[in-house]
């Protein structure tokens, strides 16, 4: 049963939560390969997380562009899913703190209203600091430990934060939701803060648990929130294993990869190593290529998981 209704937000309950925290994670153009919606759907499981709000779509989303699905029920009934906008509710007895967190698709239109309505939303629980995930395509690899950047406002929680090895980013250009409500944080005296998880180039189209184990272990140390990571562990070694598998069963995507290796180790050097005499000069196989041939990779070893 709905608790409340409110202009584009209906709350079916108010939960009592202890100084939260909120939690962001959008679908879209912030969320390469899915670190930042993954990482989130794995707190909201294991904590237990009970949803208490969601947006109403009308308002922020083209429908031509966000298209609404359709699911067939009960083998007969066709229902519409609807581009969602959600808020969880998790109370952590074994914190000092709660947390709420908000999983959604990024909106297409009327951002400025969008952020005032999650802001207004999480101020009628007194939130203390908005911190927001994303994921991002980047010149890194695979087998090297996942890059992280990010910044938080806070000067205490900032110096945690580069104690973990985090960089501080220096993009500029065009930004996303994520960027929009950072902004309407700080002009309401908010902490925020956001944390990026650099993923491969070459296997950015599928779900990454590598790069959300590594997201999740930063969120829990900068909190001082406890998160329980075994499952995602595994399912992060399973998929190492897979892309290994990948390259290991593909000579184009072998030697793309072991390039890349090479001139990551002398990317600090000023002149690189003359090559032998008489050789060529070696190209990289196109990527896109080797993008496509780990997709289908990656397609097969799921229809093969599914049958």
């Amino acid at each position: 049963m709905r608790w409340a209704q409110m202009e584009y937000l209906t709350e079916y309950h108010h939960p009592e939560l202890r100084d939260p925290v909120l939690l962001v994670a959008f679908a879209g153009w912030n969320d390469a390969a899915e670190v930042a919606t993954s990482s989130v759907r794995y707190l909201i499981r294991r904590w237990n997380a009970e949803l208490c709000a969601e947006v109403d779509p009308e308002e922020f989303f083209v429908f031509t562009e966000t298209r609404p699905q359709v699911r067939i029920v009960d083998s007969i009934q066709r229902r519409i899913i609807w581009p969602q906008t959600q808020f969880f509710a998790a109370q952590l007895p074994d914190c000092s703190r709660d947390a709420l967190i908000l999983l959604g698709s990024e909106p297409q239109i009327h951002w400025k209203a969008f952020t005032k309505l999650v802001l207004d939303y999480a101020a009628a629980y007194n939130v203390s600091v908005v911190l927001a995930l994303g994921g991002l395509v980047a010149d890194v690899l695979h087998s090297r430990p996942p890059v992280l950047t990010g910044s938080i406002s806070d000067p205490s929680l900032a110096r945690r934060l580069a104690g973990l090895g985090l960089k501080r980013s220096g993009y500029e250009g065009p930004t996303g939701i994520v960027g929009i409500l950072g902004t309407a944080c700080r002009e309401r005296g908010w902490v925020n803060g956001s944390i990026w998880g650099n993923v491969p180039h070459y296997v950015a189209s599928t779900v990454n648990p590598v790069v959300s184990v590594a997201i999740l272990r930063r969120v829990g140390e900068l909190l001082d929130v406890p998160i329980d990571l075994a499952e995602m562990e595994r399912t992060a070694t399973r998929f190492n294993a897979q892309v290994e598998d990948a390259i290991a069963n593909d000579a184009e995507i072998a030697s793309y990869v072991r390039q890349l290796e090479d001139r990551e180790k002398f990317s600090d050097v000023e002149v690189p190593p003359d090559p032998e005499p008489g050789s060529a000069p070696v190209e990289l196989p196109n990527p896109e290529t080797v993008v496509q041939e780990l997709e289908e990779f990656f397609r097969r070893r799921q229809r093969q998981q599914d049958e």
